[in-house]
């Protein structure tokens, strides 16, 4: 046990963290960012009503889902988005506001995640651009959903045209502007800082990646001391910094491994962050892993999913404030689990996802409440019910199904496709905060059937028949 933290599990969790612009987050626990199955575009009414429960919740870091710097080329239809537009910043105020209505002393410090969907933006899914306009990355191509008929028909449907490869430097600047555009708007909304994503196979993933990345060419303006791999992410971190405040909190989420062949490994992964804490223009690092055609971030089951990574990683980095707070996503639903983390210099922070959107107060009731034991205070167990049957019916194989052994392990069998497997999970956890937003409470028991043919097909496509017109008509939905 490290002697430098609280021995009291709770008082560990409520203990502040400083960052190194000076910015004091009052506890461990954030809530991660999520897509929130609401309408994309700019926030409305629905998403305040979400924002408003999680502001309750006692974190100490609010994250939003993905918001995109380019309002064309969105991952998915329920996207935010960043317009150049006279309504952006005034709405993204508003969101601001709802979410520290009724949030608890010391407020949240509240995030905006900042993404490009490169290559996996779909015009197909999220109806932004006509299907022959094509995604844009660093290389052309498809994403890789798997293999087999059922993956072929999936990547030309979701992408019937392959991704445009971008060669212009000129073009490249341009979409680090957006970054900043997008951040320097984010702050006169009121929000806390932003964070850039460049995991889970989007945009600036893509630029790290040697696999969707083979010849990276140098952009304009960088030193020549920084690794070409990264010359997009300096300029878009430098052009942050230049256009905030120094208190307006900078982080960026990075994958530890691509988990695909040929992809970012963790060797490399490291020495990326190294160097980019190297730069000391990051507050925060968030450490997640995996793409669309492996999407280890959306695994359920698993404790603390990138732990040995990162606990690898941490003692080869100053501390916080002298460095970035770091922070651990992915299978922490647990106050012992959290804390054990915390104490072995895992995590600085915990990031909570799947769970906030079905206890969207969980810091209150649960992890910081001294009312529940150790043995109660974590999220239990739960499975989606009808999930394993669409998983298998819609081609993502059966989650727990053993492979051959081999040197005396037992290998699960990899016979479906991934990321429909993790898809059904998300899009339920999706159907939850959708719920939220309507006023409605998660709903633990909703049958997997029943959520797409209450969410998906009644409220998304249908928008919720006359009733929910009306509401929408008079404005008070």
């Amino acid at each position: 046990m490290n002697d430098e933290y609280p021995t009291d599990d709770i008082d560990l969790l409520s203990s502040p963290v400083t960052l190194p612009n000076g910015v004091v987050i009052h506890n461990r626990l954030v809530k991660a960012a999520m897509e929130e199955g609401l309408a994309g575009g700019l926030p409305g009414r629905r998403h305040r009503r979400l924002y408003r429960r999680w502001g309750r919740g006692g974190w100490g870091v609010v994250l939003t889902g993905n918001v995109q710097v380019d309002a064309a080329q969105p991952a998915t239809p329920h996207d935010l988005r960043i317009y150049d537009s006279p309504h952006t910043v005034p709405l993204f105020h508003e969101l601001h506001e709802s979410l520290l209505a009724d949030a608890p002393e010391p407020k949240p410090l509240t995030l905006v995640q900042l993404n490009h969907a490169g290559m996996q933006s779909s015009a197909t899914y999220s109806l932004t651009r006509a299907p022959w306009v094509p995604s844009v990355g660093p290389t052309s191509g498809r994403p890789s959903v798997g293999r087999g008929l059922m993956a072929w028909v999936i990547e030309r449907t979701l992408w019937p045209v392959a991704a445009r490869a971008v060669t212009n430097p000129a073009e490249w600047c341009e979409i680090a502007g957006k970054f900043v555009d997008a951040a320097t708007a984010v702050e006169d909304a009121g929000w806390g800082g932003v964070q850039v994503h460049a995991a889970h196979g989007y945009l600036l993933a893509e630029y790290l990646s040697p696999l969707t990345n083979p010849h990276p060419r140098p952009l304009p303006g960088v030193p020549e001391r920084i690794p070409v791999r990264l010359h997009l992410l300096w300029l878009i971190l430098t052009g942050i910094h230049a256009a905030t405040e120094r208190r307006f909190v900078k982080a960026l989420k990075i994958n530890c491994s691509d988990f695909v062949s040929g992809g970012l490994d963790e060797d490399a992964a490291a020495a990326v962050i190294r160097e980019i804490v190297s730069w000391r223009l990051v507050d925060i690092f968030e450490v997640s892993g995996g793409t669309y055609g492996n999407p280890a971030f959306a695994e359920m089951g698993r404790e603390a999913l990138f732990a040995h990574f990162t606990r690898a990683l941490l003692p080869t980095l100053p501390p916080a404030p002298e460095g970035p707070a770091i922070m651990l996503t992915g299978g922490l639903h647990d106050r012992s689990l959290i804390a054990r983390c915390i104490r072995s210099r895992a995590a600085d922070l915990a990031g909570i996802g799947r769970p906030a959107a079905l206890f969207p107060e969980l810091p209150v009731r649960v992890l910081l409440n001294r009312a529940l034991g150790p043995e109660k205070a974590r999220v239990a167990p739960y499975s989606i019910p009808g999930s394993e049957f669409y998983r298998r019916l819609l081609g993502g194989g059966k989650s727990s199904r053993p492979g051959r052994e081999r040197n005396g392990v037992v290998a699960r069998r990899d016979d479906g496709i991934k990321l429909v497997g993790a898809g059904v999970s998300t899009v339920w956890h999706e159907w939850q905060m959708a719920r939220i937003g309507r006023g409605e409470d998660p709903d633990v028991r909703l049958d997997f059937l029943r959520g797409a043919l209450t969410n998906t097909l009644w409220h998304d496509i249908l928008g919720g028949g006359p009733r929910w017109w009306f509401r929408r008509w008079m404005g008070t939905d």
